[in-house]
């Protein structure tokens, strides 16, 4: 009888526990918050029979960092809501905010490779090749068995970019594309912005270039290119002779895109070279270390590839032009 008296006092505890005390007694408590985007803890005994409090909302996931290729960061997942124990369960915290997109993207840096073709009408030219190569706004010249193509082998931003192919022998030392659209050039002042990729290493000391320009005035072609198999600036057929400033301090890297971008300053007769924006300081050259320098009036600016004094075959692609009369930078 005992054991019997002591069974019956054991399922009247119980039964007081799972309904807690008459008149809405205390309810089990909520559960505590997610973490960042973590499941509410479960919430204690509701009330007999009616739902459990809800879980306390789950807190807004913590922003994703910048991926290296500027890869969104990671949502916040759902908090979960308290189930009372014999209750329906409790609603689910709200959803923890997704993490904030990365900036940047992959070897461009902050100003970004891949992704849509950047171009836009804001500046006086941007050449994407996305639609191949306009022949009203482009002049081919090449030699011997050189080439000149757009295709989509490689492209810094969009699908397509302008591919330049030199071979050895046959005389196939250059090949490029010249625009006249952008002159006469304000002030004289000439910016050019271009993304090239160098799919063979420079094997020589060979003297190269991958722009130039011309115009009146002086005999005197302006060059930006290099030598030693770096980066240059440099003329020829002017008073100060033929001759070109190589930066040897930082190598061209291969199968790379790499943003460069010169000017031409007609007024001071000055040089200056940013690689992937940052300036070339090596670079910036003119009279004061050529005697007698000058540029012309520009009338005409080319892209692509001449080697001058090797027979070096190379390829290269060529990317995202744009031609200004001021400050350019590699994100547009």
């Amino acid at each position: 009888m005992r054991a019997a008296f002591f069974v019956a006092n054991l399922a009247l505890i119980f039964t007081f526990a799972a309904c807690g005390s008459p008149g809405g007694g205390s309810s089990g408590s909520a559960g505590t918050s997610g973490g960042a985007g973590t499941s509410g803890g479960a919430g204690t005994s509701g009330s007999a029979g009616a739902s459990g409090t809800s879980g306390a909302a789950g807190t807004t996931g913590t922003a994703g960092q910048g991926g290296t290729a500027g890869n969104a960061g990671i949502a916040g997942t759902t908090g979960g809501g308290g189930a009372g124990t014999t209750g329906a369960g409790g609603r689910g915290g709200t959803t923890g905010a997704g993490g904030a997109s990365g900036t940047g993207g992959g070897a461009g840096g902050t100003f970004g490779i891949s992704g849509p073709t950047r171009c836009d009408s804001s500046l006086p030219l941007c050449e994407s090749f996305e639609n191949g190569l306009d022949g009203n706004l482009w002049k081919t010249t090449k030699a011997g068995d050189a080439t000149v193509t757009v295709d989509e082998v490689h492209a810094a931003r969009g699908t397509k970019a302008l591919h330049v192919k030199t071979v050895a022998g046959g005389g196939s030392n250059f090949a490029y594309i010249k625009e006249t659209k952008t002159f006469p050039a304000t002030n004289n002042v000439l910016y050019g912005r271009m993304f090239v990729w160098f799919e063979d290493a420079l094997t020589t000391d060979g003297h190269y270039s991958l722009a130039e320009g011309a115009g009146t005035g002086t005999s005197a072609v302006i060059r930006f290119g290099g030598q030693f198999k770096a980066f240059g600036v440099g003329t020829d057929g002017g008073n100060s002779g033929d001759w070109t400033d190589s930066d040897r301090s930082k190598l061209v890297p291969t199968q790379t895109w790499i943003c460069a971008e010169f000017q031409f300053d007609g007024p001071t007769n000055t040089f200056h070279v940013w690689w992937d924006d940052m300036e070339r300081t090596a670079l910036t050259s003119g009279p004061s270390k050529h005697s007698s320098f000058t540029m012309p009036t520009f009338n005409s600016l080319w892209f692509g590839w001449w080697m001058y004094n090797v027979a070096e075959p190379q390829e290269v692609w060529i990317d995202e032009i744009a031609v200004d009369y001021k400050p350019i930078g590699c994100a547009k």
